[in-house]
């Protein structure tokens, strides 16, 4: 119930569960997520079948682990989603770890007899005072999709004004489509005369 029996890391009840624990026990120390999201991954469930797919989820996982201490936790949150909690771990160890993992997964995967190329996108937050274990996770999904926008293969540290983007564009979309709905848009034509 709280393994991926794919990988065998945490699932995301266990994840969630470690990082509700780590936060409960208000150390001064600090705790870092990070979320690993492979980029471009359905191409290779397209192209090579599932079978090739679970061959590098598993070969992720295993490099993930490689990198981390005993102490930390490795979790598979679903498809080709994985997260970190690092546990005493300021900004700068995690992005440490953040980089080790993006180069461990930037060396050529085997799969079926031939080298499959994967990248990874990396969010990232440290403990702020006040977090909760759903804000630490939050802002690092946050900061994974800042990195994946930014051009993939690469790591972010989440920052308030990633969150204030994200909610920004939400309510320009909602209003965009409140528009079309209520017929707000004019269309003009300009034309360009020479």
């Amino acid at each position: 119930a709280f393994h991926d029996p794919l990988t065998r890391l945490a699932n995301r009840s266990l994840f969630r569960e470690r990082v509700e624990h780590a936060l409960d026990r208000r150390r001064v120390t600090e705790e870092a997520v990070l979320f690993i999201d492979l980029d471009n991954f359905k191409t290779i469930n397209d192209s090579l079948g599932h079978a090739a797919g679970d061959h590098v989820l598993v070969e992720t996982a295993h490099r993930i682990r490689s990198m981390l201490r005993p102490e930390d936790t490795a979790a598979r949150l679903g498809g080709d989603e994985f997260a970190v909690l690092l546990e005493d771990a300021d900004v700068t160890n995690a992005a440490r770890v953040a980089e080790r993992i993006r180069l461990s997964l930037g060396v050529p995967f085997w799969v079926l007899g031939q080298e499959v190329f994967i990248s990874a996108s990396i969010g990232i937050a440290v403990r702020q005072k006040g977090d909760a274990a759903g804000d630490l996770l939050r802002n690092a999904d946050v900061a994974m999709y800042t990195a994946k926008s930014k051009g993939k293969s690469r790591f972010e540290i989440f920052e308030p004004a990633m969150h204030d983007a994200v909610v920004a564009r939400l309510s320009l979309e909602a209003e965009l489509r409140r528009a079309i709905e209520r017929e707000e848009f004019v269309v003009y034509y300009q034309p360009i005369v020479r």
